[in-house]
Formats: structure tokens, sequence, C-alpha cells
């Protein structure tokens, strides 16, 4: 899921402070940020992979609060994601979130960024795979179902 532009620019702005302060992290590219909402890790691969995600209601969610796994640090996302995530694949501990900056240190002691953005609806979801050094290769699309769609 990719944010609309005025939420990755509402977001974008109030960043911009944490990220002078620490000019040591690895900032991600607004241009590249998108909602994990399941990690295949090198499994992800076109061709079916988000058939039982197609035609789900289209939630409406918002960016909200931060934390961070061993060596990233995130923005987390409010809304009723779960349908979305199981039937994309994810298991276990499960927590949609937007990669904001990585770290080599894994005990890194993180930023709290206090961050509530506006709300927007999702209207598709994107099976994506990391080129490390190139961005993001989207390799399907799937579209949700919206009220007026």
């Amino acid at each position: 899921m990719f944010p609309p532009d005025d939420v990755v620019a509402e977001l974008a702005a109030a960043l911009r402070p944490v990220r002078v302060a620490r000019p040591d992290l690895r900032w991600s590219t607004p241009g590249r940020w998108h909602v994990t909402l399941c990690f295949h890790g090198d499994d992800a691969e076109p061709g079916g992979q988000l058939d039982a995600v197609r035609g789900l209601p289209a939630p409406a969610v918002r960016l909200a609060g931060s934390g961070a796994f061993p060596g990233v640090l995130w923005v987390g996302v409010e809304g009723p994601l779960r349908p979305l995530a199981v039937a994309a694949g994810a298991t276990g501990a499960w927590r949609p979130h937007l990669t904001v900056a990585r770290s080599r240190r894994r005990a890194e002691r993180w930023p709290r960024v206090e961050f509530t953005g506006r709300e927007w609806t999702v209207t598709e979801v994107a099976l994506v795979r990391s080129r490390p050094g190139e961005g993001y290769e989207i390799l399907d699309r799937v579209p949700l179902s919206t009220p007026n769609g």
C-alpha cells in the first residue's frame, strides 16, 4: 500500500526535525515509503499471491505513532488492516508499518516519532520486491472494493 502524496508530504514534514537530529541513521526516501502488511522476504513472486486480497473492502487508515524492530525505525498504521494482512499471508506477530529509517546497529536507541496523520482510504494492495540500491519493484497490484467503485 502506497500512501497518497499529501500523506507522504505530511509525514516528511513531521520527520524533518528528527532527521536533522539523527543524521547517523539511514533515512528512507519519501518516494519509496509504503505500508508493509506482510513480509514475504525473498519469496515474493508475481502471480497469485494477492488473489485472496482482491475485492476485499477498502479500509480507512492513518499513520500514527512509531516503534522499532531490530535495525528499523517505523511509523505505525491505524485502521482495520488485519483482514488484508491475513489474506496477503501474514502470520504470527503482525504489525502494519511504514519503514522510515534503518541502522546497522541492531540495538539502536531510536528516536520517538510523535505523529498522527490524516485518514485516507486504501484502494489497492501491491506486492513489492526490494531491490537494494535500486528501489522497489511492483510485482502485482490488486484493487479493493470501494463503496463508489
